[in-house]
C-alpha cells in the first residue's frame, strides 16, 4: 500500500512538472513560409509569363557581361555594379513589360572572389530576379 501511494505521489509531481514547463514554453510562431498554393490566379500568371534567361558572366577581372541565354544577344559589359543593377532593372522592366519573366542565370569564372559573386546574387535579389548559378561552369 505503501508503494503505490508513493508511484501516485510520484506521478502527480510529474505532470506538475510537466504542466509547468507546457505552460512557460515559449510556443509562438517566428517566421511565416508561403508555401506553394493552388490559387487558379498565381498559375494563370505563371503560365502566361514565358521565361527570360538573362546570362550574367563574371570575368576573372570583375567585367560583368549580360546576354540572353535564347538568342545570344549581347548587352553590354560593365565594371561598375551600380550600372549593372541600373542595366538589369531596366531589362527587367523591359521583359515583365512584353509579359516575360526575368531570370538571372550566373557564370562566375573560375578565378573571381567570392565578393563579386555574392555582390551580383545581392543585386538580383534586390531587382527582384530569380537566380540560379551555373555550376557546370564552375566546375572546370
Amino acid at each position: 500500500m505503501r508503494n503505490s501511494s508513493f508511484l501516485i505521489r510520484f506521478i502527480d509531481i510529474g505532470l506538475i512538472i510537466l504542466f509547468g514547463f507546457v505552460i512557460i514554453s515559449d510556443i509562438t510562431v517566428r517566421s511565416h513560409i508561403d508555401l506553394p498554393s493552388s490559387d487558379p490566379d498565381d498559375q494563370e500568371l505563371n503560365e502566361e509569363s514565358e521565361l527570360s534567361l538573362i546570362v550574367i558572366n563574371i570575368d576573372a577581372d570583375d567585367k560583368f557581361r549580360l546576354s540572353d541565354y535564347h538568342t545570344s544577344t549581347f548587352w553590354g559589359e560593365y565594371q561598375d555594379l551600380q550600372m549593372l543593377e541600373m542595366v538589369l532593372e531596366d531589362l527587367k522592366n523591359h521583359l515583365r513589360d512584353e509579359g516575360e519573366s526575368p531570370v538571372a542565370l550566373i557564370e562566375p569564372h573560375e578565378d573571381i572572389t567570392m565578393q563579386s559573386l555574392i555582390d551580383v546574387m545581392d543585386i538580383c535579389d534586390r531587382l527582384g530576379i530569380p537566380k540560379n548559378i551555373n555550376v557546370k561552369s564552375m566546375s572546370l
